[in-house]
């Protein structure tokens, strides 16, 4: 996936978050463009939330998570740390994502303060909502064929109506091709159909379903190591012959009641299974430190190497969201009963591999024919919880918005031929926000979040499971509304410590302790201007110091890896005439630190641009875009791997309604 592509051309949003969206349920029907007007109704909305909108947002059409550690959408971190989970039309996961098709994306929030906490990820910094294209649209058909220079094809797929009670929606799509690096190719289908059935007049059903694959050449991961990252981002260093797979099938019903005083009842299931398997050669970590894998005649270790993985997850929601009085305050509220089960199942198996030349690639070595076993485990987790959100309207300036998560889980890990390892716990995740409005055109916001999050498939030397890691947020913003509503502007200060961090247990020093401590602080802008109605420039930037607080082996004050300090996204968008309409979009990370413990290695400044036109009548349209326009080298990395962005590609996208 293009992170620049996603970075650069996406238009951002800031909005002040509405009931839904800052609930955090039923956030399929959160407005992805309502402009905040500077009134006492804006009040509705105490918690900053950014969406991202755009026509394609990633060429490849599928997000696959890398070793399954969780889909990023558009950043690596959120306000400093790994972005590692996300929700989906306000359905929680475990931080193990199955593959999305983003032909079924309407959009896409990032949720920031209370509203991040509710379903228990363990983010209070914020939190990612697919939202996903959802029926009610009469007659629709839609075609959209896309390519790109490197050779990768796509065809989707957009299908709509209403026949009497029931409206369906089917987005489906299928790609196949070359990728920007040599000798890797994709090929995948998906197909998404979603059915609303209007039962009676209160009474909905919601059906969805996501079911595809995606079969890719395996790259092996760029490393912090001087000497590959100074390679082209074309090099390719496994083989030909290595081969990702993935295979996932997610089901979703939701029952929506709507009681005679005006309340929802709502019952949601989730029903997950995915499988992922990779086979091929890749860099040797297992034997050789990062500063030692490429040797210098220019050789880099490897090794032959299979995963296989299987995960299963089920999810029951039910809630309650409705309207009251509370000694005469009128009072928003959602009451919920979640119960959740996640099971993973993960083996890994190396065995010998030849070296490959990183200047002079020649291809053809063969994986070896016998694979040692390297771990083989089933990890998982039990929980049922008790979830509230409460909105007060103390007075017409003043909104008090108070929540609690309250969970019981039960933990376990299995290593082949041990014994089963359970743990049990009780967590209480507290939250508090309050917006003011100071005057018709100002608001400002304070939020306390807390979290918790069950640290599953890890233990200790003595074999104990971990304790849950805990997080705090401290949040203050102020948002300005111009009276033409012209300038929307946000600006958002943050403190977050995150606590029971896994560091290295000094005593075995094979194993962890969950005693780190790490902290993120920083200042967000985010701004909306439009300047004419066919001119329009939505900007946001941030100052993020994310750093070690306590730890057993690093230093404190050490920066954590792979978070820019400084991040700039812009995006100008001019309507020249009805049918004719040009893009520009930038983006800029600072110079960052490619590991932690920091072996010395970082990554550059980079920035890059992209370029955008648009062509459209009422029944068709044509999209040219030039990604990374000025073919800038640059990086991003998760702290550990560390990924090229996309060299100069040209792009052509056609859409039409039949």
């Amino acid at each position: 996936m293009s992170k620049t592509t996603l970075n650069t051309t996406m238009r951002y949003s800031a909005l002040m978050l509405s009931m839904c969206a800052a609930f955090g349920a039923r956030a399929q029907t959160a407005p992805s463009t309502t402009a905040d007007n500077a009134t006492p109704a804006a009040l509705e909305r105490p918690v900053t939330s950014l969406v991202v909108e755009r026509t394609d947002l990633d060429a490849s059409g599928a997000v696959a998570p890398a070793t399954f550690g969780g889909s990023e959408y558009n950043r690596d971190f959120l306000r400093g740390f790994k972005n590692d989970s996300a929700l989906r039309n306000g359905h929680r996961d475990y931080g193990y994502l199955g593959t999305e098709c983003f032909c079924s994306m309407e959009s896409i929030e990032v949720l920031k303060g209370p509203a991040s906490a509710l379903y228990g990820n363990g983010k209070p910094g914020g939190d990612l909502n697919s939202v996903a294209k959802m029926p009610g649209l009469t007659d629709y058909r839609n075609i959209t064929l896309f390519t790109s220079s490197p050779g990768l094809t796509r065809a989707r797929l957009d299908v709509a109506d209403v026949v009497g009670d029931v409206s369906y929606r089917v987005n489906a799509q299928a790609y196949t091709g070359a990728t920007f690096a040599d000798h890797n190719g994709r090929d995948s289908a998906f197909v998404v159909p979603v059915i609303e059935w209007r039962v009676t007049p209160d009474l909905k059903l919601t059906l969805l379903y996501n079911g595809g694959y995606v079969d890719m050449t395996w790259n092996p991961q760029v490393l912090a190591n001087q000497a590959l990252l100074s390679l082209p981002a074309q090099r390719f260093l496994g083989e030909p012959g290595n081969t990702t797979r993935i295979v996932d099938s997610t089901t979703r019903t939701e029952l929506d009641y709507k009681l005679p005083n005006g309340d929802h009842l709502r019952q949601a299931f989730m029903v997950q299974n995915e499988s992922y398997r990779d086979a091929g050669l890749t860099y040797d970590t297992y034997n050789h430190a990062l500063a030692d894998l490429v040797d210098q005649a220019g050789n880099v270790q490897r090794v032959s190497q299979r995963d296989r993985a299987h995960q299963a997850i089920f999810v029951s929601q039910s809630e309650l969201i409705g309207r009251g009085k509370l000694a005469d305050i009128p009072v928003e509220y959602l009451l919920g009963l979640e119960v959740g089960r996640f099971d993973y199942r993960y083996k890994l198996e190396v065995g010998a591999g030849s070296a490959i030349n990183i200047y002079r690639p020649v291809y053809g070595a063969a994986m070896a024919s016998s694979l040692d076993t390297y771990a083989d485990q089933k990890y998982g987790t039990d929980n049922v919880v008790l979830y509230s959100q409460n909105r007060f309207q103390l007075s017409p300036a003043m909104r008090l918005l108070l929540g609690v998560r309250a969970e019981h889980y039960r933990d376990y890990l299995q290593e082949l031929g041990e014994a089963r390892t359970a743990q049990s716990d009780s967590l209480l995740s507290p939250r508090v926000g309050l917006t003011y409005q100071l005057h018709p055109r100002w608001i400002a916001a304070l939020s306390w979040t807390n979290s918790s999050r069950p640290q599953i498939g890890a233990k200790s030397a003595s074999g104990k499971l971990f304790r849950p890691e805990a997080g705090t947020q401290t949040e203050g913003s102020l948002q300005y509304t111009s009276a033409d509503e012209a300038l929307k502007a946000t600006t958002s200060v943050f403190s977050i410590t995150r606590k029971n961090v896994l560091t290295q247990d000094l005593a075995s020093p094979s194993f962890q302790i969950d005693s780190g401590r790490r902290h993120s602080r920083g200042i967000e802008e985010d701004l909306s201007y439009s300047f004419t109605p066919a001119l329009r420039l939505d900007a946001s930037a941030a100052y993020t110091d994310a750093y070690v607080s306590q730890d057993t082996v690093l230093p404190v004050g050490a920066l954590l890896a792979g978070v820019p300090k400084w991040f700039t996204s812009l995006y100008l968008g001019y309507d020249v005439t009805p049918a004719w309409s040009l893009g520009a979009g930038y983006v800029f990370e600072s110079r960052r630190t490619a590991t932690l413990p920091d072996n010395g290695v970082a990554l550059p400044a980079m920035s890059s641009v992209d370029l955008t036109v648009t062509y459209k009548t009422k029944k068709w349209s044509i999209d040219a875009t030039l990604v990374n326009s000025g073919n800038q080298r640059g990086f991003t990395s998760d702290g550990y791997v560390v990924t090229p962005i996309n060299p100069r590609e040209f792009q052509l996208t056609g859409r039409y309604k039949f």
